[in-house]
């Protein structure tokens, strides 16, 4: 950016003033000349842009993020890097790297908000490991752990559950249980969404055009390295490269 101020003619006597600021660049810079000055805060304007695009680790395309309440530009690489993930290897369950516990070494699980957490209890501890939905991996645990581990009430509805898993229309994922999806927390469609939608296909139409635009970047992480489901054959997306635009702009 620099260099580009110095090839428009800028006075290299004249400050220029920088700072990061919600995960992008913010730069302040005048001139009073103002055909000098326009075609500087043109440039400004260019690298704000690329700046909220470039991850700010390794210089390949990013997006911003939110990690630990704080706006950040990363690429998926980078940012899964903040994330909790689930490992399952063998007996062996890690967070990212980092061993977490063996299987055969649970005593018991508690869970908590209909399924979405779990505290499980080791042998010969009396403290809880705390996991939820928003591990990767979440759910490809809690399908790979032994029902006994559960209270029989718990058991029987986890078993339930995943034998009972419908097509979700919205995400392409087979993660559908009665009133939401597993995967993309969207509800399907039922006769009562008339009131806000035409018909199913708008519905669907525009549920998946907000799942891509993936503004939490949800939907990216779970590509990159969630697991738990399987994706179904029969998918459509109802919207083209065109529709999707026009709405993301008028979003």
């Amino acid at each position: 950016m620099l260099y580009e101020f110095c090839l428009a003619g800028w006075n290299l006597d004249d400050r220029v003033g920088g700072k990061e600021k919600f995960g992008g660049l913010r730069c302040y810079a005048f001139s009073e000349d103002e055909k000098l000055n326009t075609e500087i805060q043109e440039i400004i304007r260019k690298y704000e842009y690329l700046s909220v695009k470039t991850c700010e680790k390794c210089g390949s395309a990013g997006k911003l993020r939110v990690v630990n309440g704080w706006d950040i530009t990363l690429c998926i690489n980078h940012y899964i890097k903040d994330i909790s993930v689930i490992h399952i290897k063998d007996d062996s369950v890690f967070l990212n790297d980092g061993f977490l516990f063996k299987l055969s070494e649970i005593k018991k699980i508690d869970t908590l908000n209909s399924f979405r957490g779990m505290q499980v209890y080791l042998s010969g501890d009396e403290t809880y490991i705390s996991l939820n939905v928003r591990n990767p991996n979440y759910y490809l645990l809690l399908r790979s752990l032994p029902l006994h581990l559960f209270s029989e009430e718990d058991g029987n509805k986890i078993r339930l559950m995943f034998e009972n898993l419908e097509d979700c229309e919205i995400c392409g994922y087979k993660a559908l249980w009665k009133d939401h999806c597993l995967r993309c927390n969207e509800e399907p469609w039922q006769e009562s969404l008339l009131e806000d939608y035409e018909d199913k296909t708008e519905y669907v139409k525009r549920s998946q055009m907000l799942l891509f635009m993936d503004q939490d970047s949800y939907e990216e992480v779970s590509d990159f390295c969630d697991r738990s489901f399987e994706k179904t054959e029969n998918y459509r997306i109802l919207f083209n490269e065109e529709e999707f635009k026009e709405f993301e702009k008028d979003w």
